[in-house]
């Protein structure tokens, strides 16, 4: 794939999850908090493993959790504060 392709491909990829109700744009390995969750797990930071056409998969401290766009989004997921650098 050329660098045009890749550029599309990303492109596509932020429209879809604009489309799907998210205002940032999220991919694998990105560090993401639920602040609307939970209070002992509001400032906790996850990593996304996966990332579907109706969901992600995050995980933390060795367990993986499935949520579906209207769980994160209910859940308030947005990228953490934390300057950790993404790592798939």
């Amino acid at each position: 794939m050329s660098g045009d392709q890749f550029e599309a491909l990303a492109a596509l990829l932020r429209q879809r999850q604009r489309q799907r109700g998210f205002s940032e744009y999220f991919e694998i390995g990105d560090l993401v908090r639920f602040p609307l969750g939970v209070p002992y797990n509001r400032e906790r930071d996850y990593r996304i493993k996966t990332i579907y056409n109706n969901g992600f998969e995050v995980e933390c401290d060795g367990f993986t959790q499935a949520h579906t766009d209207e769980a994160a989004l209910r859940l308030g997921m947005t990228h953490s504060p934390n300057p950790h650098v993404r790592q798939p």
